[in-house]
């Protein structure tokens, strides 16, 4: 009998102590301190990405791993504004700080494909004797980019491959202001992989086609707003010729962090030479609605 009210005891001085529980007389176990609950809303992510199992939550210079959308912070806090930040880290993405910066492959070019960075800040304002309860939206900070370029009949057979690099792309954010911390873009080496024709989807649009393409995709924290996002494609042919062809996206690619993260797939037409002295060239570049195309 003497255990059972041992263990009793040791129970309500557990739940006592614990930050986020108040006694009867005070709303937490230190009334000269405040309690911290945090919870984070993930609803404004894409549907294509993979929430994080675990993320960081970082109140002042203290950080602590934590998982589920509802966490209280478990040590009291003097009364006194702090900055909360909220993050994870995901494969392929380093954070250092407030930066979070995509690594780089041995030569240099980004990692084409990180996982889905989330972050989100608040100011707190902590008061003695209370328990301030904050709920953060999280913001998805990497979005996809797909890349199709529609073949004319026949042509997907004189291709032997291809390579291909896209520049002007930002390595690093600040997630607490989501500025670019960059000086200078990096360059990200997208591997395109030639496609059979795909179904049609919809008549009367650019996606309702039969031709063969060329497609690639890429998942990019920014853009460099002060360099150019130039693709440069390299087409070798089954004859053993190569073909640059350089186009321009910057027009369309400067509202990449608009406040969408939902994927962006572009497509253009990829003209092979029919003679020689003639240029392979790449034209007509448009932005593909959604649900228009299958993303592979």
């Amino acid at each position: 009998m003497e255990n059972h009210q041992i263990k009793i005891l040791l129970v309500g001085v557990i739940l006592l102590l614990s930050s986020c529980v108040k006694d009867e007389l005070h709303r937490t176990a230190h009334p000269a301190q405040g309690a911290v609950q945090v919870t984070t809303d993930w609803t404004g992510h894409s549907a294509e990405a993979t929430l994080p199992a675990h993320y960081t939550l970082r109140i002042g210079t203290t950080e602590k791993e934590v998982s589920g959308t509802v966490n209280c912070w478990d040590d009291l806090l003097q009364p006194d504004s702090y900055n909360l930040l909220a993050y994870n880290t995901p494969a392929g993405i380093t954070v250092s700080g407030n930066t979070a910066t995509v690594s780089s492959l041995p030569d240099g070019t980004l990692e084409p494909l990180p996982d889905y960075l989330f972050s989100a800040v608040k100011q707190l304002a902590v008061i003695a004797d209370d328990r301030l309860e904050v709920t953060l939206p999280m913001k998805q900070r990497i979005r996809r980019l797909t890349l199709i370029l529609k073949l004319n009949a026949g042509d997907e057979a004189r291709i032997a491959r291809t390579t291909a690099t896209l520049t002007g792309i930002a390595p690093s954010i600040d997630l607490a202001t989501e500025a670019v911390t960059a000086t200078e873009g990096k360059t990200v080496i997208p591997l395109f992989t030639l496609t059979a024709a795909p179904a049609a989807k919809r008549s009367g649009t650019r996606a309702a086609t039969d031709a063969a393409r060329l497609e690639t995709t890429v998942r990019l924290l920014n853009v460099m707003a002060t360099e150019q996002q130039l693709l440069t494609l390299f087409v070798t042919l089954n004859d053993g010729s190569v073909h640059p062809i350089t186009t321009n996206l910057t027009a369309l690619l400067k509202n990449y962090t608009d406040g969408s993260k939902e994927p962006l797939a572009l497509d253009a037409y990829l003209v092979l030479p029919v003679a020689a002295g003639i240029s392979a060239d790449i034209t007509d570049w448009t932005v593909v609605e959604n649900g228009d195309i299958d993303i592979h």
